[in-house]
């Protein structure tokens, strides 16, 4: 007789216990993945409002001042960082303004490998949120490090916008949810513009604007 404590319908308990674990770690992974795929989507979505937007925006400061290559600008400089986001601010629809305070970043900021990039405010980013609750870093980095980091061949130092899609929310992972632009030769382009060789799951993922554009609006990196 078999012993009812061992077996149940034809099982034993630890086959049971096994099987019951397989179909949880399957549910667990396709439960992931469709989360996963929803936050891309919205993602994308916010990206591509982002985008809009401060193409909009530097149309409108480029074209009633004047070109961004006199405006002086010093890299690693919060002076610089403020006098570039006065040009930009009254075409904004600001929530709330940081400079280099926090407030308006959400930390730890990470790569897309899952290294800290930035694990707090630094001093020559002037940050912002706009109404609709997206993050925007603008800050004026050097050219070897636009060329370097972000992909774009820039002629000198640079604005770059590094913008939260998703505001306050997780993951605030490079790649993910925040996404890089350059303004080079007066217009904005996605970082990764000339090179995308850091948007890989091992690296910074710095330069992945371009690539999702390129990839049709699609994450397809991890």
């Amino acid at each position: 007789m078999k012993n009812k404590y061992l077996k149940f319908q034809g099982y034993s308990l630890p086959e049971l216990l096994f099987s019951l674990a397989i179909i949880g770690a399957v549910f667990f992974i396709t439960i992931f993945g469709i989360m996963l795929n929803i936050n891309n989507t919205r993602n994308i979505v916010a990206l591509k409002k982002a985008y809009s937007i401060i193409n909009k925006v530097a149309v409108y400061v480029l074209n009633e001042d004047y070109s961004a290559a006199y405006w002086d600008l010093d890299s690693y400089s919060l002076s610089s960082a403020t006098a570039a986001y006065a040009q930009f601010r009254p075409y904004f629809r600001v929530l709330r303004e940081c400079s280099s305070e926090k407030g308006c970043w959400k930390y730890p900021t990470k790569f897309l490998s899952g290294k800290v990039y930035m694990a707090r405010s630094q001093p020559y980013f002037y940050m912002f949120t706009l109404v609709d609750g997206m993050n925007i870093i603008m800050s004026v980095l050097p050219q070897d490090v636009v060329k370097s980091e972000f992909g774009v061949n820039v002629q000198k130092d640079s604005l770059v916008f590094i913008v939260d899609v998703n505001g306050d929310s997780f993951p605030n992972q490079m790649g993910r949810d925040i996404f890089a632009f350059v303004l080079k030769n007066d217009r904005i382009v996605p970082a990764g513009f000339d090179n995308t060789y850091n948007c890989n799951k091992v690296s910074s993922g710095l330069s992945c604007t371009s690539r999702v554009i390129n990839d049709n609006w699609k994450i397809t990196y991890y």
